[in-house]
């Protein structure tokens, strides 16, 4: 798995504490809900879950969306949002599209 610090905008301080809220939220999304191809990138206050696209339905099923939201505001980010473009590899080094 790629390193922890891929989940940061360029030349955003990375501390322990934002490592550790990336990994709580990538671990529960992972080992507790069963999610496989997952990220979550790190944009201060707001989570941006990043999921292959065969699984993005999943997390709108049932109360699976509350559970989502409410654990990872736990863990310290008041905002989840759901990249629609889905999981991929380098997502924090696209450049805008003009």
């Amino acid at each position: 798995m790629a390193c922890l610090s891929s989940r940061f905008p360029y030349g955003d301080q990375i501390t322990v504490s934002k490592l550790s809220q990336v990994e709580r939220a990538e671990e529960f999304l992972r080992r507790e809900l069963g999610f496989r191809d997952v990220r979550v990138r790190h944009h201060d206050t707001i989570a941006r879950i990043e999921l292959g696209p065969q699984e993005m339905g999943r997390l709108l099923e049932g109360d699976m969306r509350a559970r989502v939201v409410s654990r990872l505001q736990e863990i310290g980010y008041t905002y989840i949002t759901l990249d629609l473009a889905g999981f991929r590899s380098g997502s924090m080094n696209a450049a805008p599209v003009p």
